[in-house]
């Protein structure tokens, strides 16, 4: 599965994952639309329906029919997705080459940085190791 998704996409896919994290068994379009508002931009209705119904063409979520309105689902874990989108930038822009993505991670260390971000990036970056790992061996 080659996701493709635009920021509006990721900020609504985001949304629903967060309701179904709280507990949310029904999620209306306008559940989303509040939980994505903000004092900067409120999005219209039929901005976050289209958005939705994309990621339903996508296989990235399911709609189901109550009454005259629909209810909204993801079919992808976030994790999944997370997952999905570090093959492809592994893929494309780093042609599945550990060495390669590795040395890139090693550019964002800073000496200006406090030790504890240091340490939580090193950390970060085992965790990272071992995904790419995993990836390679999907190839």
């Amino acid at each position: 599965m080659d996701v493709k998704q635009g920021d509006l996409e990721n900020i609504i896919l985001n949304a629903l994952w967060d309701l179904e994290r709280d507990g949310r068994e029904k999620i209306f379009v306008g559940d989303v639309q509040e939980k994505i508002k903000s004092p900067q931009k409120k999005w219209a209705y039929t901005t976050v329906k289209t958005v939705l119904d994309r990621l339903v063409d996508k296989d990235m979520a399911v709609r189901e029919k109550e009454g005259k309105k629909y209810l909204y689902h993801s079919l992808l874990k976030r994790d999944q997705a997370g997952l999905l989108a570090l093959k492809k930038v592994f893929r494309q822009y780093f042609r599945n080459d550990k060495e390669a993505l590795l040395n890139c991670l090693g550019q964002l260390d800073s000496s200006e940085e406090a030790s504890s971000i240091d340490s939580s990036r090193e950390i970060a970056r085992e965790q990272l190791k071992q995904t790419i790992q995993e990836l390679a061996s999907y190839s």
